[in-house]
């Protein structure tokens, strides 16, 4: 009697347990229901009210009725910090593979890109395209074959290819490093649970977003970092467009 009372609170106990461990987490998921689904009427309803709003907008609006809903709301808060974090396996998301623009810096970095910079330019971004390769060892490797120095658009007329490819190498290095932390704290202040931001080759940044499902929450995510030139690039396993 005594082993059966025993065991008999230790189910209960595991039972009550496993009840506190798990509510957050379901309360959690109700909530985001319905803010999904208030999201999705006051689209329409701007939509069909202010229907000359572009989607970048209409999109910004309703990040700002998220945020209020979240502030209104403490208590949703205190749920998510709780809840079971679950990998991307597991919960589902995003795996978005984003490109920082090195060609683009380039031409901003250039003195005066005239249409003999713009064509290597474009060759060297068509090649990188198809391979891991830096752009600005391509780019250096094209006026290079072209005889024409690196002095002629960037630098000074006193350095040598060496020493302004060490620089230009430098630049394209901090644009990465600079894309990866505005979006780690564009991530954070979303509270998107163990995100996963890593860095690929010289130039390609994997984000894997846990519980984002859908696109327009992928864009609220990114679209801070429009500024640094991403791009979208086309993974073999997953093809994700945001811009």
């Amino acid at each position: 009697m005594k082993e059966f009372r025993f065991r008999l609170i230790l189910i209960v106990g595991a039972i009550a347990l496993a009840i506190y461990l798990l509510y957050p987490t379901y309360a959690d998921y109700q909530y985001g229901k319905e803010i999904d689904q208030t999201l999705k009427t006051k689209k329409k309803e701007i939509t069909s009210s202010q229907p000359e709003l572009t989607n970048t907008q209409v999109e910004k609006m309703l990040e700002v009725i998220e945020d209020s809903l979240l502030t209104a709301n403490p208590d949703i808060g205190k749920k998510r910090e709780k809840r079971i974090k679950l990998g991307l396996d597991l919960q589902g998301g995003m795996r978005v593979v984003l490109e920082v623009n090195t060609g683009k810096l380039m031409e901003k970095l250039a003195k005066n890109p005239d249409e003999v910079f713009k064509s290597l330019l474009a060759e060297a971004e068509k090649e990188a395209a198809l391979s891991n390769e830096a752009v600005v060892d391509i780019i250096a490797l094209k006026f290079q074959e072209k005889g024409i120095r690196l002095s002629r658009y960037f630098g000074t007329i006193r350095q040598d290819d060496d020493e302004i490819l060490a620089g230009l190498k430098d630049d394209a290095e901090d644009a990465v490093t600079r894309a990866m932390e505005i979006i780690r704290n564009r991530i954070d202040q979303y509270g998107v649970s163990e995100p996963s931001i890593q860095r690929q080759g010289s130039r390609r940044i994997i984000v894997e977003l846990p519980g984002v499902a859908r696109e327009e929450e992928a864009k609220q995510l990114l679209q801070g970092t429009a500024l640094l030139e991403f791009r979208i690039v086309r993974d073999a396993d997953y093809t994700f467009a945001i811009m």
